[in-house]
C-alpha cells in the first residue's frame, strides 16, 4: 500500500504516468499496474485518462491530501526511530530534589553507561509540575499529587521516612517511635520540611506545638538538628547517606509513614528521543524492581 501511495504522489505532482514511471526509476506498465491495485483497494477510480493527458478525479484529490499525510508521517517516524536507535548529543533537564537524586544515582549512572551521549542536567525543584509547564525541564522526579491534564505520571517507588534528633535529644536512644508520639514532640521545635511534611499530615497527626522554622532544603535541616534546633522528618536514604556522629535516626511505625516518587513528563514531549529513552529506561527499571 505504501509503495502505490508513492506512486499515486508522484504521478500528482508530475501530471503524468510517464515522468512518473521516470522519477520512481520503474516502467510505465508496472507503474500502471500499481494505480490499478490502488484503485481496486479505494473502489473508485483515481484519474481520468484522456489522449495522453490525466486528470485526477474528486476522489483522487482527497486520497491525495491523506497520502501526503501518510506518507509525512512515515518519514517522521523513520526519522524518530533513527535518532532513538543512533543516539545523537542531547540534553536532558531532569528536575529532582537531593534525597531523590542519592536514591536514583546507581540507576542514572547506569542510563549514563547506555546513552554516553545524551546529556543529563539536574536542577533543583519546589514545583515539577509548574517546571515542566514553563519548559524549565523535561522530566521530573517528584512526590507531587495527581499533575496537570498535560503531563504524564508515572511511578517510581515508595520511601519510607524517619524522624534524625541530634545526638543529644531525649529520644536518641530510641530506635523506633509510633507516629503518634510525634504530638509529644512540645518545647521541641520540629524541623519541617514543607514537602515531606504534608504526608505525615495524611495520616490524621495534628501537631499542637508551634514551628518556628520551615525549609525545604535538606543542608539545612539537618544543620538545625547537628545545632540541636529541632528534628527532621526525611527520607531513610537520605538520613543514611548523611550519616553523622551527631545525628540519630529514629523509626516511624503505627503506620510507617512513606511517599510515593513519580517521574513525570509533558504528553507532548514523549516522542523527543533522549525524553523516551529515559522514560522507557526508568519503567524497565521500574518493573525489574532494579529501583
Amino acid at each position: 500500500m505504501f509503495r502505490q501511495l508513492e506512486c499515486f504522489i508522484q504521478i500528482c505532482k508530475d501530471g503524468s504516468f510517464t515522468k512518473a514511471a521516470e522519477v520512481l526509476l520503474v516502467s510505465q506498465p508496472t507503474l500502471s499496474q500499481q494505480i490499478r491495485y490502488l484503485e481496486t483497494e479505494v473502489g473508485t477510480p483515481l484519474f481520468e485518462r484522456f489522449g495522453r493527458g490525466i486528470k485526477v478525479t474528486p476522489a483522487g484529490k482527497i486520497l491525495y491530501e491523506k497520502a501526503l499525510s501518510v506518507m509525512g508521517l512515515i518519514e517522521e517516524s523513520k526519522k524518530e526511530t533513527h535518532e532513538l536507535r543512533h543516539a545523537r548529543t542531547n540534553k536532558l533537564l531532569i528536575g529532582i530534589s537531593p534525597n531523590n537524586f542519592i536514591h536514583l544515582l546507581p540507576s542514572l549512572a547506569k542510563f549514563h553507561d547506555k546513552y554516553p551521549d545524551i546529556i543529563l542536567k539536574f536542577l533543583g525543584t519546589e514545583d515539577a509540575s509548574k517546571q515542566l509547564l514553563d519548559e524549565n525541564i523535561h522530566i521530573g522526579i517528584t512526590d507531587e499529587p495527581e499533575p496537570h491534564i498535560d503531563i504524564q505520571m508515572m511511578h517510581l517507588y515508595h520511601e519510607e521516612l524517619a524522624l534524625v534528633v541530634n545526638k543529644d535529644h531525649p529520644w536518641a536512644d530510641r530506635k523506633v517511635i509510633s507516629l503518634r508520639e510525634l504530638e509529644d514532640l512540645d518545647g521541641v521545635l520540629l524541623a519541617k520540611d514543607l514537602q515531606i511534611f504534608r504526608h505525615i499530615h495524611t495520616f490524621g497527626n495534628k501537631f499542637t506545638h508551634t514551628l518556628q522554622f520551615e525549609s525545604t532544603s535538606t543542608i539545612i535541616l539537618l544543620s538545625m538538628v547537628l545545632h540541636k534546633m529541632g528534628a527532621a522528618i526525611l527520607p531513610v536514604s537520605l538520613i543514611e547517606s548523611f550519616s553523622c556522629q551527631g545525628m540519630r535516626m529514629i523509626r516511624l511505625v503505627e503506620p510507617t509513614p512513606t511517599r510515593e516518587i513519580k517521574m513525570i513528563y509533558l504528553k507532548r514531549q514523549f516522542h523527543t528521543p533522549s525524553v523516551q529513552a529515559f522514560v522507557h529506561y526508568l519503567l524497565e527499571m521500574t518493573k525489574t524492581k532494579q529501583i
